[in-house]
């Protein structure tokens, strides 16, 4: 299942059709533990041998997820090729999930609040009040706002205030790798008056525990929508 882009009319998003290398090393992953016995140093060493296994086709295949002992989701910008991420860090709600490409993503409760390594990120996220993603989309029963604050570094552009309204759009199934998996679908209408900037994300969570099993999210005004796939859920 492919889905339409976020809409943004008032600013067209720059051709990034490709994950781009960022430097040797990615900011969120300096508190990962340097101890060569840990769970994260063996995740490193996967991750300088996955850069061949998983660059080539259109979508990460089933094979692919198979021989990767480690929780991974795909991510897709614009309409390019499928990339594989696997988690390098979990704290509470959050994930961080990097690639060989020294690309990561920080993930809390489905939604994207920090990235690094593209060719433009989204540099941090603050909420004013709670997100409705973080008590499941599963429970949303009526529209809900979202007030939070975004920085981007590029633009040296920072505490930029978006809100936004999510609301539920019903049951959906998804497939992930040839499993259908029965979700709630809810779509979040989002404005930034001092970017100029509108879009749409969408959420596809699990009807049981709300996993978020896939989605659709804008994280910069000058970037294509960013499509994740939950390949393999972290271990509970």
């Amino acid at each position: 299942m492919r889905m339409s882009s976020a809409n943004s009319p008032h600013r067209a998003p720059t051709v990034t059709r490709r994950l781009v290398i960022a430097g040797a090393l990615v900011p969120l992953l300096v508190r990962c533990s340097s101890d060569p016995n840990s769970d994260t140093a063996g995740l490193t060493r996967v991750l300088g041998q996955s850069l061949d296994i998983f660059s080539g086709g259109d979508s990460v295949s089933l094979k692919e997820v198979r021989s990767t002992p480690f929780a991974s989701i795909g991510v897709r910008v614009g309409s390019g090729a499928q990339t594989m991420l696997l988690l390098a860090t979990e704290t509470g709600r959050s994930t961080v999930w990097t690639s060989a490409l020294h690309m990561a993503l920080e993930i809390q409760s489905g939604r994207i609040i920090r990235t690094a390594g593209l060719i433009q990120n989204l540099s941090g996220t603050t909420f004013s009040g709670g997100d409705p993603l973080d008590a499941g989309v599963q429970n949303l029963r009526a529209p809900a706002d979202v007030k939070r604050s975004l920085d981007f570094t590029d633009l040296n552009a920072y505490g930029i205030a978006v809100n936004s309204t999510i609301e539920p759009a019903g049951a959906a199934a998804v497939d992930i790798l040839g499993t259908p998996i029965a979700c709630v679908h809810a779509v979040e209408h989002c404005t930034c008056p001092a970017l100029n900037w509108n879009f749409t994300n969408e959420y596809w969570a699990s009807a049981h525990n709300g996993v978020v099993w896939r989605s659709l999210q804008s994280i910069h005004p000058d970037f294509d929508p960013v499509e994740i796939e939950l390949l393999r859920p972290p271990k509970a």
